[in-house]
This record gives structure tokens, sequence and C-alpha cells, in this order.
């Protein structure tokens, strides 16, 4: 979820904020930046950011970078300049996020005191010019730009009326345009009421003004929980009840709209269900590189433990046994724990902390529990496991994300070399993989009759790129196929099987188009070519195949686009040379 970060460097920035005078409006949305940066340190440590500064131009002060003290550094160094044109930025950030495609969800984060800019460059100007010029081409960035997700940080107090003119320029941006995306804005505090027509906050602000690094705080933190919460969900591996485990999908999911199949009504939104199960494995040279909807990365669920003291004092304390499983017969899963629980003591023996007691013939293995209790890293999970076996074979785990939708699991590796799990989203439907087949159909090898194959892709039906295509978007290609049909028709008997073969290729691409009017036609010139061709002397059989083919070409039992007109079959022989009696003709059959 690559984000690209803009800064307000106007000199309306650099105002105090009332009641605070410690603070200017630029101090506190650079501490809210970088609060915004410790979040994303926490969650999304693979995300690419990016810092812009704006004012009547934008400037790129880091592009797009996985090291966020670089963007700590240069926020500090931002100066303010002169007005702020907020669709210079705009702009800005269209071509600068153009790279990323618009396959990925990007994220643009606005801090801003809500200014609204002078002149024709003022955002009251460009939504006047939007409503007059809707379809102007100067306005095509904004369909680019209804594919982010475009956040305010609403920076100022309700008591200031130009922040809330503001606050109601900004939203009517994003109702016009079709921008995805909210305005974060501190809740009005009780005491503060601005004087009607005076343009300027409370003149007796209490001591706390309701702007402050806290207040900025809150903003980043409710942003987060919308744009930036990982989606929680247990991934499911097997029928072994301990194969379960719950794992975080970064970047979150988005809803897919899956349109109606009654025409008018509104599609339907799908989300992917909070249990993803594994069905099974395949290799990753028979997947291949299919039409994916979105990519996320798959990481285990951490739980941040909890407790007291330090760690020396913590450490001396807990140095104990290590916990065992509470083995209870009466559970149905006894056996597999007691299987669990041997294998686990069995491999968790380490040769500093053992000793071997007694003579060669009777020898006692005593364990000496020296580690305290298992940490996060020391304890078994499921990610690490499955990534292990899939890195190793080579191969991915598919997976079913809701009803008829899957996608699938593998190690992806990156430029520098670092692997991480990776789960690719498949659109909806069991046949989304056509070299693979309806994915509902797949099964075990075991399985399979003797003498079948089970090697991919699975063999089509009928090709569609084998198949040769007619294209007649110009006068000067429909001509020149009915031009090589009477070129055939000229030539025969040698040519017959090729003028029945070019003649049956224009009757299915005319059939496909609706394009009826061409059979007839195509009747028409067949029996004057007949006509013409008897005049010149032309041999009997060329005349009756022609005569065949119009008359097949007007029949309505083949307008069927699967039908076939197949020539005329000779079931009567040819009259000898050397005889001077006139022989009959022979005869033909259908």
């Amino acid at each position: 979820m690559p984000t690209l970060i803009a800064l307000d460097a106007s000199l309306s920035m650099l105002r105090p904020v009332p009641g605070r005078n410690e603070h200017t409006y630029q101090s506190l949305a650079i501490k809210g930046i970088q609060h915004l940066l410790d979040n994303l340190s926490a969650a999304g440590k693979l995300e690419h950011l990016a810092l812009l500064s704006y004012t009547t131009t934008a400037e790129l002060k880091v592009d797009f970078t996985r090291d966020y003290d670089q963007i700590r550094q240069a926020v500090k160094k931002v100066e303010a300049v002169d007005k702020a044109c907020l669709m210079s930025m705009l702009k800005a950030s269209v071509s600068i996020m153009s790279t990323w495609g618009s396959q990925n969800i990007l994220q643009l984060v606005v801090f801003t005191d809500c200014g609204l800019g002078f002149g024709s460059t003022s955002v009251t100007g460009f939504l006047d010019a939007i409503a007059s010029n809707d379809a102007d081409s100067d306005f095509a960035w904004l369909k680019t730009l209804a594919n982010y997700n475009v956040n305010f940080i609403c920076l100022g107090l309700h008591g200031d009326h130009y922040f809330t003119r503001g606050l109601a320029v900004y939203q009517q941006l994003l109702d016009k345009a079709g921008l995805k995306g909210q305005l974060f804005m501190t809740k009005p505090a009780k005491n503060a009421e601005a004087v009607e027509g005076n343009p300027t906050p409370n003149p007796n602000p209490s001591h706390k003004s309701e702007l402050g690094r806290t207040t900025v705080f809150e903003l980043i933190e409710r942003l987060c929980e919308t744009s930036y919460k990982s989606t929680e969900v247990t991934l499911k591996c097997g029928s072994y009840f301990r194969m379960e485990a719950p794992v975080l999908l970064w970047p979150p999911t988005a809803p897919y709209e899956q349109p109606s199949p009654v025409f008018g009504r509104q599609p339907t939104l799908r989300h992917i269900d909070q249990r993803i199960e594994v069905c099974g494995f395949l290799a990753l040279s028979d997947i291949g590189s299919p039409a994916t909807m979105s990519r996320h990365w798959v990481l285990p669920k951490v739980e941040r433990e909890k407790g007291g003291g330090s760690r020396r004092s913590g450490g001396l304390a807990t140095a104990a046994k290590p916990p065992k499983l509470n083995l209870d017969t009466s559970n149905p899963n006894y056996e597999l724990d007691k299987l669990e629980t041997d294998i686990r003591d069995f491999y968790a023996k380490d040769p500093k902390d053992t000793e071997e007691s007694g003579d060669d013939a009777d020898v006692t293995i005593v364990v000496k529990h020296s580690s305290g209790p298992q940490t996060e890293q020391q304890r078994e999970n499921l990610c690490v496991l499955l990534h292990g076996a899939l890195k190793m074979e080579n191969m991915a785990a598919l997976v079913q994300v809701s009803d008829k939708w899957y996608g699938f699991i593998y190690a992806f590796t990156d430029s520098k070399k670092k692997s991480n799990l990776m789960l690719n989203i498949l659109p909806p439907g069991t046949n989304v993989i056509p070299w693979v087949g309806d994915l509902e159909l797949l099964g075990f090898p075991e399985d399979l009759v003797p003498g079948e194959s089970a090697s991919f892709p699975v063999r089509a039906d009928r090709r569609s790129y084998s198949q040769s295509s007619v294209v007649w978007i110009r006068q000067a290609s429909l001509q020149s196929d009915v031009q090589k049909v009477l070129r055939h028709a000229k030539k025969m008997p040698d040519k017959t099987q090729n003028f029945y073969k070019e003649l049956n290729r224009i009757r299915r691409a005319a059939l496909a188009l609706g394009f009826v009017e061409l059979l007839e036609a195509l009747a028409m010139l067949l029996e004057k070519e007949c006509a013409h061709l008897t005049l010149n002397g032309a041999s009997n059989e060329c005349t009756m195949q022609l005569q065949h083919a119009a008359t097949e070409l007007r029949k309505t039992s083949n307008r069927d686009i699967k039908s076939t007109i197949v020539p005329l079959q000779k079931v009567g022989g040819a009259p000898d040379a050397g005889s001077t009696a006139t022989a009959p003709a022979p005869g033909y059959m259908y």
C-alpha cells in the first residue's frame, strides 16, 4: 500500500495555534507525520512512503522508500514559501504515483489547515471549472485520482470561520470529483464559540485549545484505524486441530463489487471470510502468472506479552520448567496431544542440558530445564511451517477465501532476497485460471484412473488463438475475402476444398456479427459467376458446385454457426474419351 504524504508549506501554516503559543500549525503537522511513521513502522514495515511539500508548486522531498528515518529528517527541513495551491499538488501526486499502476491500493495523506487559495488557482475556482467543463480533457487526471484513497488531516479550530468554511469546500471537492477518502478533523470544544460575522477565533479562548499534540495524535490513530488496519483472519491447513492460527493480511483486503446478473440492479459487495482454508497444493510452474485482484502479505499475529517487572528480575524469577500440555483422557484428541507432547519433548532436548548416568548397559538421560518459558520467537507457528515447506518444495497452497472464491499462498522473494508469505486473491469464480481448469474439480494424484494423466495445462475444446480471425473494420478487408472465394470458384474442381473452406469461414463470421444480408449477397454473386462461367465454357462440375453453394447459403438450416456447407458428391462415371455418342452428364448427390 504505497503512501504519499503531502505537507502544506504555505505561510498560513506558520501561525501559532490559539491557546498553545508553543505550537504552530506546521509543527503540529510535523509531529503528526512522525506519529504516522511510528504507526506504520509497527504495522507495515514493508510499505513504501514518499514525502511531498506543496505551495503554488509541488516539490517531491523524498521519493518512495522504506527508510522512514529519511522522511523524518526531510520533514524537519520543509520551509514555508507562499500561498497554497491544492490543485497543483493533486496533479503532481497523480504523476508521481502513476508508476505503481492501478492494481495497488494507493494512499494520499494531506496535512493542511484547509486554506482555499486565491484567484483562479483556488479550490472554489476549480469547483466552478468542473461544473462548467466536466468533460474537458484538462480534468482527465481526476479519473486516475478517483482510484486513490485521499485523506485530509485538517488542522484548525472550529471557532475559526475560515477553517469551517474551508472544511465545507474540501468536502465538496471530495463529493463533486468523486474521490474516495474523508476529512479528519478535531471535535469542537464546548466553549469554542465564534462570534457571528467575525472571521477570527474566539477572542477569549481557554488556556487549553482544542487543537494540540494529543489531538493530532488522535487524528492519526483514527486514520490508521480506517485505512491501515490489517485484516485479521484464521488460516486453517488440513484436518489436524492444531494446524490453525490467526494471521494478518497486509494491506487490508477491499470488498469486491460483483456485477448483478440482472440488468439495472446494484452490484453486490463481497468480502472474504474470517476463515480461509488450504484446499491443496500445486506446483508454481502449473499455476504460472494468472490475473489476480490483489496481493497481501500473510503475517503471523503476535500477542504482545503483558506483565511488569524488569527484564533481569523477570528472567530470574521465571527460570523454571517449560510448560507442558495438560493431558485429559476424556479429550477426544488425547492420543494426538500425547503424541505431540512426546515429539516436542524429544526435539527440545539440548545436548548441553543432558547428563548421562549409570554404566554403559543402562544409560539414563537426565534433562536439565535451564531455560525459561517460551518466547514468541520460540513458539511453533503455522506461517513459519507453511513458508518453509512452500519455499523448499517450490509450490503454492490453494486456499478458499469465500464461497466459490479462491486464492493461492506462496513464498515470495523480493529484490533484496527477503522471503515472505504472499497471498494472491483471484477473481471470484471457479474457472478463473484457464490452464488449470475448474478449481472445484481438482483432486489428489492417487485418485486418478489408470492411464489418466494429471499434467497441466488442461486442454481446451477450442483454442481461440488457433482459429483464423476475420476482421472487417474496413471495406477493403471484406472485399478481399469475397474476391478470394471467387478466385477459388474459377479454379474448380481443383480448388473445391479451398472454395468451401473460405466460404464457410465468411459464413461463420457473418453469422457471428449478425451480418445475415451478406449471405444473400454472396449467393447472388455465386449465381452471376456461374452464368458467366457457363458462357465461357467452364466445366459442368464447376457450375454445379456454384449452384449448390448458392442454394445452401439461402437455407435457414444453415444459419447455425456450428453447421458446415459440404461440396456435392459425384455418383456417376465420366464418359469414355473415344466414344462419339453424347454421354449423359454424371450425377451428383448431397
